[in-house]
């Protein structure tokens, strides 16, 4: 039986990637394409390469950060031949048609260079989804950002691992008590390693992860699923006077009931589409 791995990643969470350099996650910068790409991509080879010596036959990757342009953050020419890249249009969030294309079930599921989640304290650029205009998105009274959307589209599957600032982690552990956390920046100590020191890291890490598989959790989440969107100051819903679904706005707030994970996710973009900005 063929051995799967998901691997979701994003950019904020990488490896040598600071506010002192904060413009290598700006998609299409000289910096993001100089040194931004480079450092995500060898995190994720670090993570393939752990993968492959533990009997991994294929790793699906997607690529989220700054989803909606065509161009990878990840260096595609320079990954195994092992890997796979999810096909989403211009890479957006479209979480149905990705989780369509692997396997029913996976042998696990890994996050990598992920960020925290707007608010969160000691955080290497927080925000969730799109801070501004995205406050809090909470499903089942579970606040989520990227690394939620990503894993929960995957239920029924065992969270392994996330990578990333360590501030990250505390997304990833209200999803799934023991999936291990590989922290590869800490600002809260200061700790800023390069790309070179956190590759073994990361590879360590991740064999463990795969070697105790059994202590992992499946994801899951009870259905149906609530969902709650609050705004940033700034920003306002101008909905439609009738929206084909059960839920209800207010200015800065939406709430929505989907009958599984799935077509809520996919309805959280259609609300999207009634923010608007305040005029000054």
């Amino acid at each position: 039986m063929k051995k799967q791995l998901i691997l979701i990643a994003d950019m904020e969470g990488a490896s040598g990637i600071f506010e002192s350099n904060v413009e290598a996650i700006y998609h299409g910068s000289n910096l993001w394409r100089d040194m931004g790409r480079q450092y995500l991509t060898s995190d994720v080879l670090a993570v393939c390469e752990a993968a492959t010596e533990c009997g991994i036959d294929e790793i699906l990757l997607y690529d989220g950060h700054y989803a909606g342009d065509a161009e990878f953050n990840v260096i595609i020419e320079q990954l195994p031949n092992n890997v796979r890249i999810f096909d989403t249009p211009n890479r957006c969030f479209d979480w149905r048609r990705i989780r369509g294309q692997a396997e029913s079930n996976p042998f696990g599921l890994i996050t990598v260079g992920q960020h925290a989640r707007n608010g969160e304290p000691w955080a290497y650029f927080p925000h969730t989804i799109q801070t501004p205009p995205i406050k809090s998105l909470f499903v089942n009274k579970m606040h989520i950002a990227e690394i939620g959307q990503g894993t929960l589209s995957f239920c029924g599957t065992k969270y392994l691992a996330n990578i990333g600032c360590h501030a990250s982690h505390k997304e990833a552990k209200e999803i799934s008590e023991n999936v291990t956390c590989i922290t590869v920046k800490n600002k809260a100590t200061g700790w800023e390693p390069s790309p070179i020191e956190t590759y073994q890291i990361i590879k360590s890490g991740v064999m463990e992860a795969i070697r105790t598989i059994d202590k992992r959790d499946v994801i899951s989440i009870g259905e149906p699923c609530d969902f709650y969107m609050e705004l940033t100051e700034g920003y306002y819903f101008a909905p439609s006077e009738v929206f084909p679904w059960k839920g209800n706005f207010t200015e800065t707030t939406a709430k929505w009931e989907s009958p599984d994970i799935e077509i809520g996710l996919e309805l959280f973009n259609y609300v999207r589409g009634f923010i608007k900005k305040k005029s000054k």
